[in-house]
């Protein structure tokens, strides 16, 4: 009696010790598929080069680009997609290599360097020893595929006397695109030239 009852608690120890072993080799299978990295692409606008050269009066001067503001369901790492009046939707392994705003900068900043052909462009925010004479104020509405499978962007820029504080200019730009096709890269190509028709659209007003 004693005997079996032995071999019982040993076999029941075996295969406690299996059991114990395979649950520690399922975490071990499921850390290791944790720590993989997600496969994904990532995007940056990209400037546009002008069709024709602008002979502005600004050669001389210093052009200072900024804020360039974001809604904040726009502002983020996922590119976004309108679906709806109200919805919206995140293509999660598709993103900003960039926080949206500063590759919307960036790229703005060149496609008026390209246009303009300034002293100098300096990014929001400057120091009075940065000697901007103008600013370029940006707020953005819509910047996004839409449910129609365009890209919209609607903004609205304003020219700032960095001098005196008053608003010389100002306009509402609302253009779409139709892009290639659904990819998220045609989209972005998409958003890149609306970006640079919307520099187009700020450099025509340095040359009235």
């Amino acid at each position: 009696m004693t005997f079996a009852s032995d071999r019982q608690k040993q076999g029941c120890g075996k295969l406690k010790r299996h059991l114990q072993m395979g649950v520690l080799a399922g975490m071990a299978v499921l850390l290791a598929a944790c720590t993989v990295p997600q496969s994904g692409r990532y995007f940056v606008l990209s400037p546009v080069p002008p069709k024709h050269t602008i002979q502005s009066g600004v050669v001389k001067a210093v052009l200072g680009v900024g804020p360039v503001e974001f809604p904040s369901h726009l502002d983020r790492a996922q590119l976004v997609l309108r679906t709806g009046q109200n919805e919206l939707y995140l293509r999660e392994n598709d993103k900003w290599a960039e926080p949206l705003e500063e590759t919307a900068r960036r790229v703005l900043m060149q496609d008026l360097q390209d246009r303009l052909s300034p002293k100098r462009m300096e990014a929001f925010p400057w120091n009075s020893r940065d000697g901007v004479n103008w600013q370029i104020a940006v707020d953005v509405s819509n910047f996004e595929a839409q449910p129609d499978r365009t890209v919209r962007l609607n903004a609205q820029w304003k020219i700032v006397d960095v001098s005196s504080g008053e608003i010389v200019l100002s306009n509402h730009f609302d253009q779409r695109i139709k892009p290639a096709s659904g990819d998220s890269a045609a989209i972005v190509a998409a958003m890149s030239q609306l970006w640079g028709q919307f520099a187009d659209d700020i450099s025509t007003a340095f040359t009235q």
